[in-house]
């Protein structure tokens, strides 16, 4: 079952649902949602489509990140998950978010792939839990068995 704590779900004048993530930084970008490194919103909005938000029924056609970070000379902005030239919209948005979870259970969850801290150091800027994991340890020594071979 997957689960989710949503920030806030807004019903529009369609009738569809509106699913919102607040941010206090800066919104992932559109390359990092079509490479499948920021699911959120469309996990949520997965979660949505079931109903499984309590006395919440329709279809997620809005995806928003509201944040509070400084743009420019502004607070605060509103930005889509989606590129104007991008593959994913709204209308393929929760079935891209289903298929990279439905790949990612089978490689690590039910399949035999170890977990890799960092698959894609670029989509992972923060360094919180690095000398947790080891990661200055761990880091690039596959690189360093191969030129040693």
């Amino acid at each position: 079952t997957l689960k989710g704590k949503v920030d806030r779900i807004d019903r529009t004048p369609d009738g569809s649902l509106a699913i919102v993530d607040y941010k206090t930084g800066q919104p992932p970008s559109a390359a990092e949602v079509t490479a499948g490194y920021a699911m959120q919103l469309g996990l949520l909005g997965l979660i949505a489509e079931h109903g499984g938000f309590e006395d919440i029924d329709g279809t997620p056609l809005t995806f928003e990140y509201w944040s509070l970070a400084k743009n420019r000379d502004v607070f605060g902005q509103i930005k889509t998950p989606f590129s104007p030239k991008g593959d994913i919209g709204p209308d393929n948005f929760i079935a891209h978010a289903a298929d990279v979870l439905t790949k990612a259970v089978a490689k690590w969850l039910t399949g035999n792939a170890p977990f890799t801290a960092k698959i894609a150091p670029e989509y992972s800027p923060y360094p919180d839990y690095d000398q947790l994991m080891r990661f200055d340890e761990w880091y690039g020594r596959d690189a360093d068995t191969e030129d040693k071979a």
